[in-house]
Protein backbone atom coordinates (compact mmCIF):
# COMPACT_ATOMS: atom_id res chain seq x y z
CA UNK A 1 0.00 0.00 0.00
CA UNK A 2 1.64 3.45 -0.91
CA UNK A 3 -0.12 7.12 0.20
CA UNK A 4 0.80 9.93 -1.53
CA UNK A 5 -0.08 12.72 1.07
CA UNK A 6 0.21 15.90 -1.20
CA UNK A 7 -2.13 14.18 -4.05
CA UNK A 8 -4.37 11.91 -1.43
CA UNK A 9 -3.63 9.07 -3.95
CA UNK A 10 -3.04 5.68 -2.54
CA UNK A 11 -2.26 2.37 -4.82
CA UNK A 12 -2.67 -0.48 -2.92
CA UNK A 13 -3.06 -4.24 -3.45
CA UNK A 14 -4.59 -6.63 -0.40
CA UNK A 15 -4.81 -3.33 1.74
CA UNK A 16 -7.68 -5.40 3.88
CA UNK A 17 -6.39 -8.67 3.78
CA UNK A 18 -5.09 -10.02 7.11
CA UNK A 19 -1.24 -10.62 8.00
CA UNK A 20 0.72 -11.70 10.89
CA UNK A 21 2.08 -8.24 12.18
CA UNK A 22 5.20 -9.71 13.55
CA UNK A 23 6.71 -7.03 15.34
CA UNK A 24 5.18 -3.90 13.04
CA UNK A 25 3.02 -4.54 16.49
CA UNK A 26 5.74 -2.59 18.32
CA UNK A 27 4.36 0.57 16.30
CA UNK A 28 0.91 0.02 18.31
CA UNK A 29 2.96 0.42 21.74
CA UNK A 30 5.02 3.69 20.49
CA UNK A 31 2.21 5.58 19.62
CA UNK A 32 0.10 4.92 22.77
CA UNK A 33 3.39 5.88 24.73
CA UNK A 34 4.07 9.14 22.85
CA UNK A 35 0.50 9.96 22.56
CA UNK A 36 0.01 9.59 26.38
CA UNK A 37 3.15 11.83 26.85
CA UNK A 38 1.44 14.06 24.90
CA UNK A 39 -1.59 14.74 26.83
CA UNK A 40 0.44 15.18 30.08
CA UNK A 41 -0.44 11.50 31.26
CA UNK A 42 3.23 9.98 31.87
CA UNK A 43 6.57 11.67 31.37
CA UNK A 44 8.71 9.58 28.79
CA UNK A 45 11.86 10.38 31.13
CA UNK A 46 9.48 8.28 33.61
CA UNK A 47 11.66 4.86 34.76
CA UNK A 48 10.95 1.33 34.21
CA UNK A 49 11.96 -1.73 35.65
CA UNK A 50 12.78 -5.12 33.98
CA UNK A 51 11.56 -8.25 35.48
CA UNK A 52 11.82 -11.42 34.62
CA UNK A 53 8.13 -11.47 32.98
CA UNK A 54 9.43 -9.30 30.69
CA UNK A 55 12.70 -11.52 29.53
CA UNK A 56 11.17 -12.73 26.10
CA UNK A 57 14.34 -15.22 24.87
CA UNK A 58 14.46 -15.61 21.39
CA UNK A 59 14.11 -13.09 18.29
CA UNK A 60 15.15 -9.89 18.08
CA UNK A 61 16.39 -7.43 20.75
CA UNK A 62 19.54 -6.94 22.98
CA UNK A 63 18.21 -6.97 26.51
CA UNK A 64 18.02 -10.45 27.05
CA UNK A 65 21.13 -11.27 24.66
CA UNK A 66 23.07 -9.19 27.58
CA UNK A 67 22.43 -9.97 30.93
CA UNK A 68 25.37 -9.07 32.33
CA UNK A 69 24.91 -5.54 31.38
CA UNK A 70 20.47 -5.42 31.30
CA UNK A 71 20.10 -8.00 34.35
CA UNK A 72 16.30 -8.61 35.73
CA UNK A 73 16.06 -5.54 37.46
CA UNK A 74 17.53 -2.84 35.52
CA UNK A 75 15.81 0.57 35.56
CA UNK A 76 15.79 2.73 32.26
CA UNK A 77 13.09 5.71 31.31
CA UNK A 78 10.61 4.54 29.27
CA UNK A 79 11.77 6.94 26.10
CA UNK A 80 14.92 4.12 26.37
CA UNK A 81 12.72 1.48 26.38
CA UNK A 82 11.00 2.88 23.31
CA UNK A 83 14.45 3.56 21.70
CA UNK A 84 15.28 -0.10 22.53
CA UNK A 85 12.08 -1.55 21.16
CA UNK A 86 12.42 0.39 17.90
CA UNK A 87 15.77 0.76 17.06
CA UNK A 88 16.67 -2.91 17.98
CA UNK A 89 12.70 -4.49 17.68
CA UNK A 90 13.81 -5.73 21.38
CA UNK A 91 11.08 -8.03 22.23
CA UNK A 92 11.68 -7.63 25.77
CA UNK A 93 11.10 -4.31 25.40
CA UNK A 94 8.03 -4.32 24.10
CA UNK A 95 6.62 -6.66 27.10
CA UNK A 96 7.70 -4.02 29.24
CA UNK A 97 5.63 -1.49 27.29
CA UNK A 98 2.81 -3.37 27.22
CA UNK A 99 3.10 -3.69 31.05
CA UNK A 100 3.22 -0.56 31.84
CA UNK A 101 0.70 0.87 29.34
CA UNK A 102 -1.59 -2.21 29.53
CA UNK A 103 -3.07 -3.98 26.36
CA UNK A 104 -6.68 -2.35 27.06
CA UNK A 105 -4.79 1.07 26.85
CA UNK A 106 -2.74 0.03 23.56
CA UNK A 107 -6.41 -1.39 21.82
CA UNK A 108 -8.00 1.63 23.00
CA UNK A 109 -5.73 3.78 21.20
CA UNK A 110 -5.58 1.70 18.07
CA UNK A 111 -10.00 2.32 18.14
CA UNK A 112 -9.19 5.86 18.32
CA UNK A 113 -7.54 6.04 15.11
CA UNK A 114 -10.25 3.89 13.47
CA UNK A 115 -7.41 1.17 12.85
CA UNK A 116 -10.19 -1.42 13.75
CA UNK A 117 -9.04 -4.55 11.76
CA UNK A 118 -6.21 -4.92 14.73
CA UNK A 119 -6.24 -7.97 16.77
CA UNK A 120 -3.63 -7.32 19.00
CA UNK A 121 -2.34 -10.53 20.36
CA UNK A 122 -5.88 -12.09 20.26
CA UNK A 123 -6.21 -14.71 19.14
CA UNK A 124 -2.99 -14.10 17.20
CA UNK A 125 -1.11 -10.43 16.31
CA UNK A 126 -2.50 -9.32 12.76
CA UNK A 127 -3.30 -6.31 11.32
CA UNK A 128 -3.91 -5.20 7.47
CA UNK A 129 -1.71 -3.17 5.88
CA UNK A 130 -4.68 -0.59 5.64
CA UNK A 131 -4.52 -0.17 9.12
CA UNK A 132 -0.66 -0.19 9.57
CA UNK A 133 -1.17 3.25 7.47
CA UNK A 134 -3.49 4.56 9.87
CA UNK A 135 -0.95 4.48 12.58
CA UNK A 136 2.02 5.62 10.42
CA UNK A 137 0.08 8.40 9.85
CA UNK A 138 -0.70 9.44 13.49
CA UNK A 139 3.24 8.59 14.22
CA UNK A 140 4.00 11.43 11.40
CA UNK A 141 1.26 14.07 12.27
CA UNK A 142 2.28 16.86 14.79
CA UNK A 143 -0.59 17.93 15.80
CA UNK A 144 -1.85 14.35 17.15
CA UNK A 145 0.82 14.43 19.73
CA UNK A 146 2.99 17.61 19.12
CA UNK A 147 5.68 18.47 16.55
CA UNK A 148 8.86 17.20 18.98
CA UNK A 149 7.47 14.51 20.00
CA UNK A 150 6.22 13.57 16.66
CA UNK A 151 10.05 14.14 15.52
CA UNK A 152 10.94 12.10 18.14
CA UNK A 153 8.54 8.95 17.03
CA UNK A 154 10.19 9.26 13.10
CA UNK A 155 14.09 9.55 14.37
CA UNK A 156 13.51 6.56 16.57
CA UNK A 157 12.37 4.71 13.08
CA UNK A 158 15.23 5.88 11.35
CA UNK A 159 18.79 4.52 11.31
CA UNK A 160 17.44 1.42 12.88
CA UNK A 161 19.58 -1.97 13.34
CA UNK A 162 17.17 -3.72 10.20
CA UNK A 163 18.21 -1.66 7.14
CA UNK A 164 18.03 -4.75 4.30
CA UNK A 165 14.19 -3.97 3.32
CA UNK A 166 12.70 -0.62 2.22
CA UNK A 167 15.58 1.13 2.94
CA UNK A 168 18.48 -0.99 0.96
CA UNK A 169 18.39 0.48 -1.97
CA UNK A 170 16.81 3.99 -2.41
CA UNK A 171 19.62 6.41 -3.06
CA UNK A 172 21.87 7.04 -0.48
CA UNK A 173 20.77 10.29 1.73
CA UNK A 174 17.50 9.18 1.44
CA UNK A 175 15.50 8.99 4.42
CA UNK A 176 12.74 5.84 5.72
CA UNK A 177 11.39 5.83 8.81
CA UNK A 178 10.06 2.57 9.20
CA UNK A 179 9.67 -0.57 11.03
CA UNK A 180 10.09 -4.42 9.95
CA UNK A 181 8.09 -7.36 10.95
CA UNK A 182 9.57 -11.01 10.49
CA UNK A 183 7.18 -13.98 11.30
CA UNK A 184 7.57 -17.34 10.07
CA UNK A 185 7.04 -16.95 6.14
CA UNK A 186 5.57 -13.26 6.81
CA UNK A 187 8.10 -10.68 5.97
CA UNK A 188 7.11 -6.64 6.09
CA UNK A 189 8.26 -3.43 6.43
CA UNK A 190 6.69 -0.36 6.79
CA UNK A 191 7.52 3.32 7.05
CA UNK A 192 7.72 6.87 5.60
CA UNK A 193 10.60 7.71 2.99
CA UNK A 194 11.59 11.04 2.53
CA UNK A 195 12.98 11.10 -0.81
CA UNK A 196 15.25 14.64 -0.55
CA UNK A 197 18.90 14.44 1.68
CA UNK A 198 17.84 15.70 5.16
CA UNK A 199 14.10 14.66 5.21
CA UNK A 200 13.07 16.95 3.36
CA UNK A 201 10.61 17.36 -0.18
CA UNK A 202 7.54 15.38 -0.86
CA UNK A 203 7.51 11.99 1.65
CA UNK A 204 5.33 9.18 1.10
CA UNK A 205 3.87 6.32 3.22
CA UNK A 206 4.46 2.58 1.98
CA UNK A 207 3.62 -0.54 4.08
CA UNK A 208 4.44 -3.89 1.75
CA UNK A 209 3.83 -7.25 3.67
CA UNK A 210 4.89 -11.06 2.21
CA UNK A 211 3.48 -14.06 2.68
CA UNK A 212 4.41 -17.85 1.86
CA UNK A 213 7.99 -16.83 0.32
CA UNK A 214 11.56 -17.53 1.59
CA UNK A 215 12.93 -14.87 3.78
CA UNK A 216 16.00 -14.29 1.04
CA UNK A 217 12.78 -14.21 -1.66
CA UNK A 218 10.44 -12.11 0.74
CA UNK A 219 13.18 -9.26 1.19
CA UNK A 220 14.15 -9.55 -2.29
CA UNK A 221 10.22 -8.37 -3.13
CA UNK A 222 10.02 -5.72 -0.70
CA UNK A 223 13.48 -4.72 -2.18
CA UNK A 224 11.36 -4.03 -5.56
CA UNK A 225 8.52 -2.61 -4.48
CA UNK A 226 10.24 0.07 -2.65
CA UNK A 227 12.79 1.15 -5.54
CA UNK A 228 9.74 0.77 -8.08
CA UNK A 229 7.75 3.07 -5.92
CA UNK A 230 10.65 5.71 -4.85
CA UNK A 231 11.25 6.13 -9.00
CA UNK A 232 7.31 6.47 -9.63
CA UNK A 233 6.75 8.98 -7.21
CA UNK A 234 9.74 11.11 -7.42
CA UNK A 235 9.72 10.96 -11.81
CA UNK A 236 9.31 14.51 -12.76
CA UNK A 237 7.05 14.81 -16.03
Amino acid sequence: MVFDPYSGETASLNADRRFVAASLSKLYALLTLYRAASQGELSLDDKITMRSSDVWAYGTGVLYKNPDKYPVGYTMTLRQCAKFMIKESDNTAELMLNRYLGEKRIEAELHRIGADSIRYWYPINTTTPHDILLVLKKIADPSYTSPQLSAEMLDLMTNTSFEDRLPQPLPEGTRVAHKIGSYESTFSDAGIVFPEEGGKGQEYYIVVFGEGAAQEEAIETIQDISLATYQTVTAHP
